[in-house]
């Protein structure tokens, strides 16, 4: 996530990258309590990391995770937040429908009140992507908003018992987000300073003082 985070501080252009974990690992959200997520996972806070977006706590290890990032100077980084977190699972479902696989987004309430967020997948919010005979959470998204532009964090789980095409569902779900964005699609090698300014933003998100205090040195 730290990648995630390094792209967002230098991206010039509208930028989406999607990647699965190599361990199962639990990242927790930007306005968490570490001790509360330390009691609640039963990890300690060294193997817990904290996002640079909102949301709860999500588990991951077999899901499918992206990031989405729109820079200021980009035409969707003006749509109002929830809009666009709707937007963005309405094109996960879509490209879930391609694959023969039925969902439905959860209802947005009329009122809400500010809640700390717990486990995210135990807890669905408005416009969370939902599996339509179970009601069980399929995908959800946390955001930061800053001068920079947005950056969207969000996570795909897989069902074992689904029959999917990953690699058409993946072209599928990017071609339906460039055309609600209004951009074009197309593929970018990583860029060379990417190599050398990751290092940097990784020591800091691995760093206590971050996870704990939200505080990068």
């Amino acid at each position: 996530m730290a990648t995630d985070w390094w792209l967002f501080e230098n991206a010039s252009a509208p930028c989406f990258r999607h990647y699965q974990w190599a361990f199962p690992e639990t990242s927790f959200g930007y306005g968490q309590d570490w001790e509360w997520v330390v009691q609640t996972t039963s990890l300690s806070i060294e193997k817990l990391i904290r996002r640079p977006t909102g949301g709860g706590i999500v588990k991951h290890g077999s899901d499918w995770t992206y990031c989405l990032i729109l820079p200021q100077t980009s035409f969707a980084s003006k749509f109002p937040p929830l809009d666009l977190y709707k937007s963005v699972h309405q094109c996960i479902g879509m490209a879930f429908a391609k694959e023969d696989i039925v969902t439905k987004l959860q209802p947005c309430p009329t009122q809400t009140k500010k809640v700390i967020p717990g486990d995210c997948f135990e807890e669905p919010v408005g416009w969370d992507l939902m599996n339509y005979d179970s009601s069980e959470k399929i995908a959800g998204a946390a955001m930061k908003r800053s001068r920079k532009g947005l950056l969207l964090q969000g996570t795909i789980s897989r069902c074992d018992e689904w029959v999917l095409d990953g690699k058409r569902f993946e072209s599928n779900f990017i071609y339906f987000l460039s055309e609600i964005l209004g951009e074009q699609a197309e593929h970018q090698d990583w860029p060379v300073e990417l190599l050398t300014g990751r290092e940097e933003v990784c020591e800091q998100f691995s760093s206590l003082n971050w996870k704990k205090n939200r505080i990068r040195n």
